[in-house]
């Protein structure tokens, strides 16, 4: 059985660190928003599903947190589409955290009172691939070494691209906007693939907050899956420190799966 939190999990944390990473470490922060998500992914081999819900976002200093408020299934009945929503997520939705200095992420889930993070984790997630990404060392690192610094994260890949390009400027969710287009592409000796690309837009009047994310992915724990999220409001305010720590009195997790995941049969 698979992990139903892969069908949009997985994605939500990739977009959320390559959101982290792109925005510059010295840019002003201090925002709290609101919007939406819509994910699409294949399940059971080539069964399709469409997510959408609510989201929120802070961001203070270099971490950001995402909050997945709710998940439904358009399209179905509010019954049908509440008891396959709460199957797949834990009800009272969960958490990301980001942190752009620390290079990881933390989730959890209120429902659960359970935490899992990918710090100490010793392993490379394929939800922050972005983090070994010559894009992120030369905007972070300012020079020759610590640009190229992340090829000895490589030794076990065949093959390995990262690009960013402009992709224009325009109004999106009525803010005047620049988009920046990301592709990662990376495939290991065994095999392993995994394939991020997207678009940010972000906000000229916003000290470049992302207005609107597309992601599409596959690969690792992502299967074939594509997600938009679009943020209605975005307010320049720092929100409080504490908001960005595991609550008191949650247990630590070995897998993302065992906070935000059920599993269905055949999923």
């Amino acid at each position: 059985m698979k992990a139903a939190y892969a069908i949009a999990g997985g994605l939500i944390v990739a977009a959320v660190g390559t959101f982290a990473y792109v925005r510059a470490a010295d840019e002003p922060s201090g925002y709290v928003g609101k919007g939406n998500i819509v994910v699409q992914s294949t399940i059971m081999g080539d069964t399709k599903i469409t997510l959408g819900g609510d989201v929120a976002m802070e961001e203070r200093g270099p971490r950001l947190r995402v909050d997945v408020l709710s998940l439904a299934i358009p399209g179905t009945s509010s019954t049908i589409s509440a008891l396959i929503s709460t199957q797949l997520f834990p009800p009272g939705g969960f958490t990301i955290v980001y942190d752009r200095t620390a290079g990881a992420f933390t989730v959890w889930s209120p429902s659960k009172q359970r935490y899992y993070t990918s710090a100490g984790a010793g392993e490379l997630s394929s939800a922050q691939p972005v983090a070994a990404g010559p894009a992120a060392a030369i905007v972070e690192g300012g020079d020759l070494f610590s640009a190229f610094a992340f090829a000895r994260s490589l030794k076990n890949d065949s093959a390995f691209n990262v690009s960013l390009g402009l992709a224009g400027h325009q109004t999106v969710n009525g803010h005047p906007a620049t988009g920046l287009n990301f592709q990662y592409d990376r495939k290991t000796t065994s095999g392993a693939a995994l394939d991020l690309h997207g678009t940010f837009e972000f906000a000229d009047d916003l000290d470049g907050v992302p207005v609107e994310i597309t992601v599409a992915g596959k690969g690792g724990s992502i299967p074939d899956s594509a997600f938009r999220l679009d943020f209605s409001s975005l307010t320049k305010q720092t929100p409080p420190d504490e908001d960005f720590e595991v609550p008191a009195g949650y247990t630590r997790a070995t897998s993302m799966g065992d906070v935000i995941g059920k599993t269905l049969p055949g999923i």
